[in-house]
């Protein structure tokens, strides 16, 4: 009787013991599924920039560029959504992708256009990981339209990164019949600057000189 009493016993102890194996330990168990979850999909920002300025056409230098002469965005991206991560306008569909400028091995120099009654081209620079280091608008801020107004501006980026921007003016006064040539004023005004090779833009203010 003992012997038998003493098997069920034994029987019963095992049978326990198996049941604590079978239980999941709460701590252990829980790390382990959660270390078996993917983590949720990241795009980097260095992964948008690449998309990014993707929409920038290469450019070679010296660079002239004839601002009268962008009429049209056609052939130009637009800088829109996710763009504004790297360029804020304000102005998310008027913005638009111009260019980007050669040697890219220190930092990212690109060109685009900021909408004005003739469109206004800016220089950004980024580090290689799409970090905004320096940004200037190009433009002398000189054309526009008006009684006996003319203007023709050029912005120039030379090998060595030096910018000169020029606007040759033409203005005179105007009443009820028409310009008054006799007023006729011929000018230009200027600003002349540097793309660092830290990628930091240096650029005067604008100046302007009175012509013969």
């Amino acid at each position: 009787m003992n012997k038998t009493l003493t098997l069920i016993y034994f029987l019963l102890f095992v049978g326990a013991l198996s049941c604590e194996e079978d239980k999941p330990n709460n701590k252990h168990h829980g790390k382990t599924i959660s270390n078996n979850k993917k983590p949720p999909q990241d795009v980097s920002r260095k992964a948008l920039f690449e998309r990014f300025i993707k929409k920038f056409k290469p450019l070679t230098l010296p660079l002239a560029i004839k601002t009268l002469d962008i009429q049209s965005t056609t052939g130009y991206r637009p800088i829109a959504g996710k763009d504004s991560i790297f360029i804020n306008s304000g102005y998310p569909n008027e913005t638009w992708a111009y260019g980007m400028l050669p040697d890219t091995s220190g930092n990212i120099q690109l060109v685009w256009l900021a909408p004005a009654e003739i469109y206004d081209p800016v220089l950004t620079t980024f580090t290689k990981g799409g970090l905004k280091i320096s940004e200037q608008h190009l433009g002398v801020g000189g054309c526009g339209s008006d009684c006996c107004f003319t203007c023709d501006e050029y912005i120039y980026i030379k090998k060595d990164r030096s910018i000169y921007s020029v606007d040759s003016i033409k203005s005179c006064t105007c009443d009820e019949s028409g310009p008054k040539k006799s007023t006729m004023k011929k000018y230009i005004r200027w600003k002349a600057g540097k793309i660092g090779e830290d990628g930091k833009i240096s650029l005067s203010g604008v100046q302007e000189k009175k012509l013969k």
